[in-house]
Formats: structure tokens, C-alpha cells, sequence
């Protein structure tokens, strides 16, 4: 069977001519362009914000993942992510690396930092960058531990005769086994920058680490994968709806569209100049 690029170079150069203008005029009539919806670029603190990002607004439609909407108070403070259990401070989005870094709120600009829940990221776009490494942090242990252990004592958050403690990389067996050994009120992971962890040389240092923060790589999300392979941006309507903006100014729900618009085309000039 011909294929429909065979079947348009079929008809008459006046046919084909009439077809080429109602296309272009179908591809592109009523849409925003590209450049102007999923090119912009914003200011928050000294963050650019762009694609894959977006800041949280009222605008009906969010050009990047919607998991990774940052919030701007104003430009004389660090925009804010929120992401399960907690809302972190984003320091740093480095686009060529694809990384950005983050620190947890509770802890920023603290001089004693207490890690106060674990952060989940399975269901987000998001992995652990080879710079992090986990602390384990033991609040509230009523047990000291036996001598000699790799355990780094946090003085600044003993309470009475209670000590805190924190380990590096430690398994969750591992630290399920200590915290009900050592009669631990809390264990919490908190993620940190390998060469924060290198330069502390005692637990309260460790836990200061936490206020330089973490990184995280982001990676696309598997519904948007088909559009930015096509050379399009992936958005959402507030009805969490996906679209695909193209160059052309063109915006699908079908990712590929993008690719397919641009073969078309080609295939309608290439009959053209076949006449």
C-alpha cells in the first residue's frame, strides 16, 4: 500500500498545493509558539528557572514534570521545592549536568541541624547523584554502645543522659538492629555531599554537613519521554493533562507528533519539487 507521502505525490501540483496550505494551516492555527511557552526562563534569588521546571502559578498551563514545580516567595529568597514529607531549599540547578541541589529546611542555617524525616523519591524523576552519601542519624539512645564502634557521638544533641549518634552508609538492617540495641528513640537518613562527609571530623560537624545539602539527578518522566525525543517540551494543563509543544508552535497529546509534523512536511516539499 503507498505510503501517504507516495499517495499526496499522486495528486495534481494544484491539488497537492491546496493540501499543503490546509495542512500547515490545520498544524498550526490556534496554538502558542514554542519558544515563548517552553523556552522562558525566570529569575528566582540567583536560580534560573526553566525547562524541565517550572514555578508554581496560576497560569493554565505548566511547560516541564509536574513533580518538579518550584515555588519563588520573592527575588531575595532561594526558591523551594516541595517533595514527600518535606520542603527543601533548592541552592543550586546546574542544566548542563542535569543535577540540582537541595537542603532540607528544617536544618538550613541551623547550628546544631537534627535530620527529622527520610525523604522518598521512588515515584519521582528524581535519583541520588554518586556525590551523595547517607548518614544515619540515633536520637535519644538510652544504651551507650560498646567501645570500639564506627558510631560518632552528636554532643550538641545529648539530652540528659541520652546521646545521639550518627553512622555513614549503614544498611537498613544494620540500623533497624542498633536502634533497638542502643534503645534509640528515632533513626532517620538524611543524604549529604561525599565531600562534606570528608572534611567533618566529628558527629556535630556530620550533622552541620547537612546545612550544605544534597545533590539529585532528574531524569525524564516516562510520559514525556516520546515528546522530547521528537524535539518537543512536555507540559501539563491544571487538569494534569499531558501536551506536547513543538517548534512549529504546534502543541499534542501525542509526544511523537512532533517528528511525525516535520516528516510530513519534508515529504510534501520533496513532492513539490518533484513537479
Amino acid at each position: 500500500m503507498p505510503s501517504r507521502h507516495h499517495l499526496l505525490c499522486i495528486l495534481s501540483p494544484s491539488l497537492s498545493l491546496v493540501f499543503f496550505f490546509f495542512f500547515l494551516l490545520s498544524f498550526h492555527g490556534g496554538h502558542s509558539a514554542f519558544p515563548t511557552i517552553c523556552e522562558s526562563q525566570s529569575q528566582c534569588g540567583n536560580i534560573s528557572i526553566k525547562y524541565p521546571f517550572s514555578t508554581v502559578s496560576d497560569a493554565p498551563v505548566y511547560c516541564g514534570y509536574p513533580q518538579l514545580r518550584i515555588s519563588c516567595p520573592d527575588v531575595d529568597n532561594p526558591p523551594t521545592i516541595s517533595l514527600p514529607g518535606d520542603t527543601y531549599l533548592v541552592t543550586e540547578i546546574n542544566y548542563v549536568e542535569e543535577t540540582l541541589t537541595l537542603v532540607d529546611i528544617d536544618v538550613a542555617d541551623r547550628i546544631c541541624p537534627r535530620a527529622s524525616h527520610n525523604l522518598t523519591i521512588n515515584s519521582l524523576p528524581l535519583g541520588y547523584n554518586s556525590a551523595d552519601v547517607n548518614l544515619t542519624f540515633f536520637f535519644n539512645c538510652s544504651t551507650p554502645p560498646l567501645a570500639p564502634n564506627p558510631a560518632r557521638a552528636i554532643d550538641c544533641l545529648r539530652s540528659g543522659d541520652n546521646q545521639s549518634y550518627v553512622f555513614v552508609n549503614m544498611s537498613p538492617d544494620e540500623a533497624a538492629a542498633i536502634r533497638e540495641a542502643w534503645g534509640c528513640e528515632e533513626a532517620v537518613v538524611a543524604a549529604v555531599k561525599r565531600t562534606e562527609v570528608t572534611a567533618a571530623n566529628g558527629g556535630d560537624e556530620l550533622a552541620g554537613a547537612m546545612s550544605e545539602g544534597f545533590a539529585l539527578d532528574w531524569a525524564a518522566v516516562r510520559e514525556c519521554g516520546a515528546c522530547e525525543h521528537s524535539g518537543g517540551r512536555c507540559a501539563f494543563n491544571q487538569n494534569e493533562q499531558l501536551l506536547c509543544f513543538c517548534e512549529d508552535g504546534s502543541n499534542h497529546t501525542d509526544g511523537s507528533f512532533c517528528k511525525v509534523a516535520r516528516d510530513l512536511i519534508s515529504g510534501i516539499l520533496r513532492c513539490f519539487s518533484s513537479f
